[in-house]
């Protein structure tokens, strides 16, 4: 009996490490909705650490079913990365950005603003506009800075425009 109770507490032991370390069997993982790939903008900045300028892409998605900020649809998702290169000391410096969206709905003529502060170590962030259906002009107006003991040191500006139907 003690053998077997030594194997049981054995099987409990490689079970609970493999559920620690990842292993095992898994539920399937839930995927956000991405909708229609419309179109990928450029919004480079300048980058408020000493180097080249920042490569902003924003890629832009329309028809989305299930927004990520959770309104109903329709919604045109903004979504912004760049791939800066790393130097000596990776992710040494952090950004604060504050991005702005004004966007007019040239079918209805609703207009609206979106306001998205975001920190990260590198330029990135994903605002999500409700214009209702039709043809959505938006301009993307970013301000970039470093988070230096208080946030928006040395702030960079940015613009670009683009438009979806959504």
């Amino acid at each position: 009996m003690a053998r077997l109770s030594r194997t049981a507490r054995s099987l409990t032991a490689l079970a609970l490490a493999a559920g620690l370390t990842g292993g095992g069997l898994a539920a399937g993982q839930a995927h956000a909705d991405q909708g229609n790939y419309v179109k990928t903008l450029r919004c480079d900045s300048p980058d408020p650490f000493p180097g080249p300028p920042l490569r902003i892409t924003v890629d832009v998605w329309n028809k989305m079913k299930h927004p990520s900020d959770g309104l109903p649809a329709p919604a045109i998702a903004l979504i912004a990365s760049n791939n800066r290169k790393q130097g000596i000391f990776p992710n040494a410096g952090i950004y604060t950005m504050e991005t702005t969206v004004n966007w007019r709905n040239v079918t209805t003529g609703k207009r609206g603003v979106v306001r998205v502060p975001t920190r990260a170590s590198h330029v990135t962030w994903q605002a999500v506009i409700h214009p209702g259906h039709g043809r959505v002009d938006f301009t993307v107006r970013q301000k970039i800075g470093v988070l230096a003991l208080v946030p928006m040191v040395n702030p960079q500006y940015s613009s670009c425009r683009g438009s979806a139907v959504a």
